[in-house]
Formats: C-alpha cells, structure tokens, sequence
C-alpha cells in the first residue's frame, strides 16, 4: 500500500557504556490506522526505515550525518 501521513518524529540523545551519543528517534502522532510493517519515512531531504510492530513503532537510530538542528 503506497500511502502518505504526517506525523511527528520525536528525537533525542543517548549516550552508550562506551561514552558515544546517539540520536534516537520515533514516530508519534500517526494516524491509528496504520498497519503493522515496514515503512520510509522522509523529512527534510532525509530518508529512514522503521518498523511498525504490535502497534508500536521500533525505536530508530539516525545516521550520524542528519543535522536535527537544520532538519528541524
């Protein structure tokens, strides 16, 4: 099914044992109606894959290189 929502992406740091942050991020606001599966989400000039499962959305780590502050 090809179709397109808006949505809030939520994001955030997080810093592993090792002392490295990473930013974290997931989807919130969706329409309830959204099956369980895969799924491209697209903001600001970026491209990340998440998975919808048991009506949750997996948590994400983004790429390093997505600049939030510009993205946002």
């Amino acid at each position: 099914m090809d179709r397109e929502v808006d949505c809030v992406l939520l994001t955030w740091k997080e810093k592993s044992p090792s002392g490295r942050v990473y930013t974290r991020c997931q989807i919130a606001d969706e329409p309830s109606d959204l099956p369980w599966g895969p799924y491209t989400v697209f903001f600001a000039g970026y491209t990340l894959s998440t998975t919808k499962f048991d009506n949750r959305w997996m948590l994400t780590f983004l790429p390093p290189e997505i600049d939030l502050e510009r993205a946002a």
